[in-house]
């Protein structure tokens, strides 16, 4: 499996459009890699920022997605690309999130966390 992870610069799980740097970790059969580390294109963007992290993750070739939160536009796009989106706690370190994810602690999300921009950001619901 291919995990891509949503970072701030200390490597802490943030939303995709907030993000500086898109994480990507391999599990090799229980063996999990950070095998690479790239700005995140959505920080060059001026609207709908998250949909450029998540066709970033795409062309990675990640299955699956952690973020702290995400809209409904992304969530759709998400589903619609395939990659499955895991929400879990803002400001995780991305190495606790992804071992939490091998480990089944974390389920994949079946909605998104809010409707609207981040103004109308709800709690996490984790």
């Amino acid at each position: 499996m291919r995990i891509a992870v949503i970072v701030d610069a200390e490597n802490l799980v943030t939303g995709p459009g907030e993000g500086e740097y898109i994480l990507v970790y391999e599990d090799y059969g229980g063996n999990v890699k950070l095998v690479s580390r790239e700005p995140n294109p959505a920080m060059q963007a001026e609207m709908h920022r998250g949909l450029y992290a998540l066709r970033r993750v795409k062309e990675i070739g990640a299955d699956a997605l952690v973020v702290s939160e995400i809209g409904r536009l992304g969530f759709n796009m998400a589903r619609s690309l395939g990659i499955s989106i895991y929400i879990v706690p803002e400001g995780l370190n991305a190495d606790d999130a992804v071992k939490m994810i091998i480990n089944g602690e974390v389920q994949v999300a079946n909605a998104p966390t809010h409707e609207h921009g981040r103004m109308y950001h709800s709690h996490y619901e984790g």
